[in-house]
């Protein structure tokens, strides 16, 4: 919706209690017409007979080019206590010239438990905690997560700088399916966000939002973006006919079009309508949407979903320069890195191309890949139990020199037998059971889209590309009869298999294969 450009400047004069209050005489001789245009020019008189009326106000002034007493964005709306400089960014978020006071916000956010349609400055928040929604709950009560001393009310004073993210919580929660796994509820609560953000100055018409994360507000510019470098590749043939072909880039626009807030360790509060609550349904997203883009699509239809991904990487990089980080935890930290070195890519940004080198140890996927021969003391393994070269790091991962974070349960396992591998129950082999589950396979469309792009020393860890070379290519047939005589865990459903995404996703997203049919053209 656009700015509502309108404002009343002046009250009619028959609202205003001090306006002179005239009164028609009682007898049937008129008063002259005269007399009451000198003494009031907005007052007529109706007729001899007649009485008295208000001539019509004058019509509201607008608010000056380009300015707004309020803001709609994806059903939220702000309201401000004076016209304001207002305009949009590339992706069509909003931003003000402050400094600005926000006199109202609809829908309103509830001002006791539970805590709904809440408001945040400036995340990320210093104890990572959220403040949109009380309503936490993955299963369980995770209320905690949430921190009722976070959330902005009225009247909310904004200067150059700052950004609000203001929310629209769900009715009832665990009601929205989950993106990329259709057959689960959103964890979260919240629907959807909208971002304000207040400038100093109006900037370029093809400037993209800064950071949500970034108070010095880095402006980037869709002008700057390398479009030439995506290539247009032949769609591949899918491998179930059943399937629907290839994704439509209207659906992950969709996606990515609004806000993905990433402050929340667990995604506990992500705006469920558009965006996944767990780290590996983020993965898939975003190969999903980087693999798209490296199709034949015309130039003007990549445009949009283009300067969308982008934007992402935009807000995910100016969350790693305040601290922010997403470093291994099982499935939950996937996902981060391929935005930034993205959109580091299209704009020829040496920041966010070098973000893990300037940034270690705060993304999943690299943390949890690694060469065996790196485990302390260096040298002691060469190859994992299987004779793979490149293994899984554990839930809590290694950092770069190959130290893990946490040995034993949540550490590297495979260079051990089966046999002697750690349980978290006597039910479940933590490392294992994520590695086939929750990690591995969501990282296939991931690196296919950073080969494709020729990339990988853009990347700069070698160990993440050659293990998912290892997942697509080694047969682990024998590895998984093998785990099961020694230690009686299971991994032969199709879907914990190695060598593939589909059966994963099948009944999960309609275009199942798509991952694995551009492995099959694409990866030579």
């Amino acid at each position: 919706m656009e700015p509502k450009n309108v404002i009343p400047l002046k009250r009619s004069l028959d609202s205003n209690p001090r306006a002179p209050q005239l009164v028609r005489s009682s007898t049937s001789n008129c008063v002259p017409a005269a007399l009451f245009a000198a003494l009031l020019a907005t007052f007529t008189l109706a007729s001899c007979q007649g009485s008295l009326t208000p001539a019509p106000a004058p019509p509201p002034q607008d608010n000056p080019p380009g300015t707004a007493s309020s803001i709609t964005k994806d059903g939220i709306t702000w309201t401000f206590s004076q016209a304001v400089p207002v305009g949009q960014f590339v992706n069509g978020d909003y931003y003000v010239v402050g400094p600005v006071t926000i006199t109202a916000i609809d829908p309103p956010p509830t001002t006791s438990s539970p805590y709904m349609n809440g408001s945040v400055v400036d995340l990320p928040t210093a104890n990572g905690k959220s403040g949109f929604d009380s309503r936490l709950n993955d299963g369980t009560d995770e209320s905690w997560w949430f921190d009722a001393t976070l959330r902005s009310y009225l009247p909310i004073s904004l200067k150059p700088g700052d950004s609000l993210v203001s929310s629209i919580s769900l009715a009832q929660i665990h009601s929205v399916p989950e993106v990329m796994r259709a057959s689960d509820m959103s964890a979260s609560p919240v629907a959807t966000v909208s971002v304000l953000t207040v400038l100093a100055a109006a900037p370029s018409t093809d400037a993209f939002r800064p950071s949500y994360c970034d108070r010095s507000q880095m402006i980037y510019h869709a002008n700057s973006i390398q479009r030439n470098l995506l290539p247009s590749l032949a769609p591949p043939t899918p491998s179930d006919p059943n399937e629907g072909g290839t994704p439509t880039l209207a659906t992950f626009e969709g996606y990515y079009r609004r806000p993905w807030i990433d402050t929340n360790a667990f995604l506990f509060d992500a705006p469920a309508d558009y965006m996944p609550s767990y780290g590996q349904h983020v993965a898939f997203a975003d190969s999903y949407a980087s693999l798209l883009l490296m199709l034949n699509f015309p130039a003007d239809q990549k445009v949009n979903l283009t300067n969308y991904f982008v934007q992402y990487g935009i807000d995910l990089y100016g969350c790693v320069q305040t601290g922010y980080g997403w470093p291994a935890f099982g499935g939950h930290h996937s996902g981060r890195k391929l935005p930034i070195v993205f959109a580091g890519i299209l704009l020829n940004n040496a920041g966010m191309k070098n973000v893990s080198a300037n940034y270690p140890n705060q993304f999943g996927e690299d943390m949890q890949t690694m060469y065996i021969n790196l485990l302390p003391p260096a040298g002691t393994y060469q190859q994992a139990w299987q004779g793979a070269t490149v293994i899984y790091g554990g839930h809590y991962g290694v950092v770069t020199n190959g130290t893990p974070v946490s040995p034993g349960l949540y550490g590297p396992y495979e260079q051990l037998q089966p046999a002697n591998w750690p349980l978290i129950s006597p039910t479940e082999q933590l490392g294992e059971a994520y590695r086939r589950c929750c990690t591995s396979v969501s990282w296939v469309g991931e690196a296919l889209a950073i080969h494709i792009l020729n990339s990988e020393n853009v990347w700069n860890y070698p160990a993440f590309f050659d293990y998912v070379d290892r997942w697509m290519t080694e047969d682990d047939t024998q590895a998984v009869a093998e785990i099961k005589a020694q230690s009686g865990f299971d991994y032969s459903a199709n879907w914990e298999r190695q060598g593939q995404t589909r059966f994963w996703l099948q009944g999960e997203f309609p275009q199942y294969t798509f991952i694995d049919d551009m492995w099959a053209a694409y990866r030579h």
